[in-house]
């Protein structure tokens, strides 16, 4: 019983992570770069709310390892999406160093690129997993 129930918390959680990371990637961020005119400005807001994002993601993503221990294939998907989160730590760590917040600035624009590439490929992995795993536990596919 406490399984199932953890489960479908774990489901909720992961469903509500889901569609606002769909949201503030798909839309929020699109519209800000309209209304700023310049993904730079955009940048520093958005490397504001990852913070937020990161910190809320981790304990989601231990839940659902918690949550799903017992079925082999979700808890795998759950490891990856810890492991994957963990790498998302680190790499915006080392991408806040490259920012100069008072001047609104990037330091070193090749190392920075080649970091945020990692990070949004790794941000979209971690997306198809999670879609992966929302789609399975309510059955849409």
């Amino acid at each position: 019983m406490k399984d199932t129930i953890a489960k479908k918390i774990s489901s909720v959680m992961l469903s509500i992570w889901w569609g606002a990371f769909t949201f503030y990637s798909g839309v929020v961020i699109n519209v800000g770069m309209q209304v700023l005119g310049n993904h730079t400005e955009m940048g520093f807001i958005t490397q504001a709310v990852t913070g937020y994002i990161n910190f809320i993601s981790l304990p989601i993503f231990i839940f659902t390892v918690y949550s799903f221990r017992s079925e082999k294939r979700f808890l795998t998907a759950a490891l990856f999406l810890v492991l994957l989160q963990v790498i998302l730590f680190f790499v915006h760590f080392e991408l806040d160093k490259l920012l100069d917040f008072e001047q609104r600035t990037v330091l070193n624009k090749a190392t920075f690129y080649s970091l945020h590439r990692i990070y949004l490929w790794t941000s979209t992995l971690i997306w198809l997993i999670v879609s992966g795993l929302v789609f399975a536990k309510l059955k849409i596919f």
